[in-house]
């Protein structure tokens, strides 16, 4: 028996439990057909035990985690042995006096529950002929009658359960449509995001995903591969938010030691697709896509099949893409050139049969590139213009404002591309959006419009900013509702800017919302009575569920960027966020700053002795202490699994090591938790130990090493 789809724990758990109930109604129905009929005797005890067992039945039934089972994996298998069991111990027990018949309900109800109607219907068919077998000894009215009642009611009971499995199989459905609507909208703005942090990457993503698809098609991969061969092509390079910026844009090919930090992009890549339930399959496919078919690529060295299809597809698609388009280090290659190139490393860098249908696709189809380096890609802003315009206009100006915010994830950005269409399509004197703050209290003006007319002048981010359900700003982010108002100053909630006139105005409102989470609110304002129609309203609504897409992308975007840029553990930055931070510094030639390295002593054995729960108890301490020591300026950072950095802009040696030895101290003072944290430390500084990284570092290194007996004093 093929089984279905299993449902998520929850509603697994709901389905069961209906099960419970209908055993318990099963169970009174065959305790109630002994009295039906005339001169029957009843055996009460018989009757009363059957009812009780069937409560047992519908108890236990309840109370077992059946959402933590695998019910669809032996379920189905053990059905039909299971029903020529209870046929067995009815003939032996009886036959038409056995007391086992009341069981037969117990398949039939299960298998609805975890199956739907159709193997419920199947199951019930087979305890019919299994529990009619004793009938072929001999007609037994009594028998009879309560073979069929319970046949009625096994089929009653059944039916619910099943019933309410196909509903909430449905909802299921349908909740999960609308998730993987919201992650492929999230695909497309973390695409986009990439392709925007390095200019000669752009539309990189998706024509890469394009050519993939072409390629996917002709090689015969199902739907569903295609579709996540699609995201996998969208999003193969999103661990290079964690790339230091300094690597990404570097105008000449990278050095050794920048390609081992470029190497780790597959893997922060993989970590933040498995962050995301519905991109989990994904992460495999991110983490090969720079593995060779001969077994020499990066991070894991697979070879051949053991590579994803769709990382060797991908893989190749994109070393296409990129030796067809301008990059930071040289111009595109001539078309005969990369052919040349694919054929000669076929069955070396590319799968043989991936190289063979993507030159096919190539020649046949000619993909159209974009020679990004060459421009930026971002188009112009609109001109305003003035006095009445079509919907279709309209539409065309929203249209193009969407191309430009996908090229963005800066949400000061988002608020001004957006006001300046506001400015562009509707009329006002004024338009301010604002924000929601953190604490979710307070909203903040981010964008205010020029103004010619007096009466907005003053208006300044500050006298702007209100709180929630202040004033009509205030009011409009509580309910969440838009209004369109030709006297602002008649409304029950009107409020007035500090510091400007109070005149005739007309006013539209509406809140910034995604997913029913509040954003902020828009707002536009013209002098004079009934300035505005309700179609104002809509176009303004319109542009307002844009920005709370664009905004609540771009807040993703930030935290997963965060994310890939911070140890997990302690919060602090991780090892490429302190090397694009040091680097960055270095890069002044009147750079004056020190460096402090500590090595937290026998963390391998406090692992071994007391758990990794104390060891990641020391590392959070560590981190605690460093945090409590920092200057606004200074930066600390967790270089590897035992180790931790400081950057100590303007401090000299004396300093530093006066600010290292205070750590020390404070980390050897007792601490209820973890008691004593012994750590070595050692500071070098620029210009005094060396200009560069490696010169830092070695002599912290070299000095670490020698202080070893002294620290241990």
């Amino acid at each position: 028996m093929a089984s279905s789809e299993r449902l998520p724990g929850d509603l697994y758990r709901s389905i069961f439990r209906i099960a419970a109930v209908a055993f318990i109604w099963s169970g009174a129905a065959d305790a109630g057909s002994s009295f039906v009929g005339s001169g029957q005797h009843v055996n009460y005890p018989v009757v009363v035990s059957l009812g009780l067992l069937s409560i047992a039945g519908g108890a236990v039934t309840w109370v077992i985690p059946w959402h933590r089972l695998p019910v669809d994996r032996f379920l189905d298998v053990i059905v039909l042995p299971g029903i020529a069991i209870l046929t067995g111990m009815l003939l032996s027990t009886g036959g038409v006096h056995s007391q086992v018949l009341p069981l037969f309900v117990a398949p039939a109800v299960f298998m609805a529950a975890a199956f739907g109607a159709r193997m419920a219907l199947f199951t019930g068919i087979a305890c019919l002929a299994g529990a009619s077998l004793p009938l072929l000894s001999g007609w037994d009215d009594a028998y009879v009658r309560t073979l069929i009642v319970l046949a009625a009611a096994t089929a009653l009971s059944a039916y619910v359960p099943s019933r309410v499995r196909a509903a909430l199989a449905r909802e299921y459905d349908r909740r999960t449509r609308q998730q993987e609507e919201s992650y492929v909208a999230t695909i497309g703005a973390l695409a986009a995001a990439l392709d925007a942090k390095d200019r000669y990457t752009e539309e990189h993503s998706r024509e890469t995903a394009a050519l993939a698809l072409s390629v996917g098609r002709r090689l015969g991969l199902s739907d569903e591969a295609l579709r996540f061969l699609e995201y996998g092509a969208l999003l193969h390079d999103v661990g290079k938010i964690g790339v230091p910026g300094y690597i990404l844009h570097k105008p000449e090919q990278l050095s050794p030691e920048e390609f081992e930090i470029m190497k780790e992009h597959p893997v922060i890549g993989e970590r933040i697709i498995a962050s995301v339930p519905f991109l989990k399959p994904l992460a495999p496919v991110v983490r090969a896509e720079h593995e060779r078919w001969d077994g020499t690529g990066y991070p894991d060295g697979l070879k051949g099949e053991e590579i994803p299809i769709a990382a060797r597809i991908i893989h190749a698609c994109d070393a296409f893409h990129a030796m067809a388009t301008d990059r930071a280090y040289r111009k595109a290659l001539r078309r005969e050139a990369i052919l040349a190139e694919f054929r000669s490393q076929s069955g070396k860098q590319f799968d043989p049969q991936v190289v063979e249908v993507m030159l096919e696709v190539i020649e046949q189809e000619r993909p159209e590139l974009h020679a990004s380096a060459q421009t930026s890609g971002i188009p112009a802003p609109a001109a305003p213009v003035s006095g009445p315009r079509s919907w279709a206009q309209h539409l065309e100006s929203i249209e193009m404002l969407g191309a430009r915010l996908s090229r963005t994830v800066a949400i000061d950005e988002i608020c001004r591309l957006i006001g300046e269409t506001i400015v562009g399509i509707l009329p006002q004197d004024h338009c301010r959006i604002l924000l929601l703050d953190a604490a979710a209290r307070h909203l903040e003006a981010v964008y205010l419009s020029g103004s010619d007319q007096a009466a907005y002048q003053t208006i300044t981010p500050e006298n702007a900013a209100v709180e929630m359900g202040e004033g009509i700003t205030g009011w409009v982010a509580e309910t969440k509702r838009g209004v369109v108002l030709g006297d602002a100053e008649r409304h029950p909630k009107a409020g007035h800017v500090a510091g400007t006139p109070r005149v005739d105005e007309s006013m539209l409102a509406v809140p910034v919302v995604f997913e029913d989470e509040l954003l902020g609110v828009m707002v536009v304002q013209r002098l004079g009575l009934n300035q505005y129609a309700l179609d104002h309203l809509r176009l303004l609504t319109i542009l307002a569920n844009q920005a709370a897409v664009s905004i609540a992308h771009a807040r993703l975007i930030g935290r997963l960027a965060v994310a890939a840029r911070t140890d997990p553990l302690t919060g602090l930055g991780n090892r490429p966020a302190f090397e694009e931070a040091l680097l960055g510094a270095l890069a002044n030639p009147a750079a004056r700053l020190s460096i402090a390295v500590f090595d937290i002593d026998r963390l391998k054995q406090t692992n071994a002795a007391f758990g990794f729960g104390m060891g990641d108890a020391v590392l959070r301490r560590v981190a605690q202490v460093l945090r409590r020591n920092l200057r606004p300026e200074d930066l600390a950072g967790r270089w590897v699994s035992d180790q931790f950095v400081m950057l100590l802009p303007g401090l000299g040696e004396t300093a530093a090591r006066q600010v290292a030895k205070r750590i020390w101290g404070e980390l050897l003072q007792p601490d209820p938790e973890t008691g004593q944290v012994s750590v070595r430390w050692a500071t070098a500084s620029c210009p005094e130990h060396g200009t560069t990284w490696d010169d830092l570092f070695g002599y912290a290194e070299r000095t670490l090493q020698g202080g070893r007996q002294e620290t241990a004093a």
